[in-house]
């Protein structure tokens, strides 16, 4: 059995627009944040309408404000050309 283990070298999924306009993707989390999918779906659609919007995502950054706790998620920490994390490289 072959398939593909997406996990970024930062441990940080990418959660962000392609370089190739109207193509967004969610990916780099290994499959072990299957948890998180209602709220990465919550972001997408904050980084596709903002983007769509004609917001420029890779110089100002989008938020998301989270509706229950009013808190908000810099969507640039998820970014493709976001400067990766120190990391010791493992799960841990």
């Amino acid at each position: 059995m072959t398939g593909v283990y997406d996990m970024t070298d930062d441990r940080t999924p990418v959660y962000d627009r392609t370089d190739l306009d109207g193509f967004y993707v969610a990916i780099g989390t290994s499959g072990n944040q299957f948890k998180n999918a209602p709220l990465v779906a919550h972001l997408t659609a904050t980084l596709i309408h903002g983007v769509e919007g004609v917001r420029d995502h890779d110089r100002s950054g989008l938020t998301h404000t989270c509706e229950h706790t009013g808190q908000t998620i810099d969507l640039g920490t998820f970014s493709r050309r976001r400067r990766p994390a120190s990391s010791t490289g493992t799960a841990l």
